[in-house]
């Protein structure tokens, strides 16, 4: 049973999101689910500088669950090369504009720093900020991917120069991978 925390996060909330529903990299079947996991919602809050009163929220957490579902569907039609359909934009745009924006500006040595902060409720406030994040990446020009493994569902931005990494962890699906081709050029011999 996999641990509480991932063994690294992402570029991006939005894609620790989406990974925290993940299925078994060795092909058994099963999926893991670190949502519900108090430990992971600490970190990930704390990852990315967010703060709440309550981080076991119910309501928040199952509004998290469709946050990640939009996600996921958004990401993926994304990865196909196609339109997002208007309605993953539309629940996109939805889940972003839960907490208004609002420009201030706070003084800083030497002058002022203009910032946008949300407003509103707490969780409405990171779940606009995590829907934003996949906004952002799905309209620039990042590259975005799914682990090479077949097995595996866990997406990543290829920070790489050539943009040829496959996996989303070269020494876990990497690994596992080329082992098993390793063995299979074995036994064909």
């Amino acid at each position: 049973m996999p641990g509480p925390l991932p063994n690294q996060w992402g570029a991006e909330p939005c894609l620790d999101l989406v990974n925290s529903r993940w299925s078994d990299h060795l092909g058994s079947g099963r999926f893991y689910d670190r949502l519900s996991e108090p430990l992971w919602r600490r970190g990930f809050l704390e990852q990315w500088g967010y703060r709440v009163r309550d981080p076991d929220d119910a309501g928040a957490i199952a509004d998290l669950a469709v946050l990640r579902s939009v996600l996921r569907n958004a990401f993926e039609a994304h990865l196909s090369r196609r339109r997002l359909p208007r309605s993953s934009r539309v629940a996109l745009e939805t889940q972003m504009n839960r907490a208004p924006i609002r420009l201030a500006m706070s003084s800083r040595p030497g002058g002022y720093e203009l910032s946008l902060l949300r407003s509103g409720d707490d969780w409405d406030a990171v779940i606009a900020e995590v829907a934003t994040s996949a906004g952002r990446l799905i309209s620039q020009p990042r590259r975005l991917k799914v682990c090479a493994n077949p097995h595996c569902s866990w997406m990543f931005v290829d920070e790489s120069r050539p943009g040829t990494r496959r996996w989303c962890d070269v020494s876990i699906c990497g690994s596992l991978i080329n082992v098993r081709r390793h063995r299979a050029l074995l036994a064909g011999r």
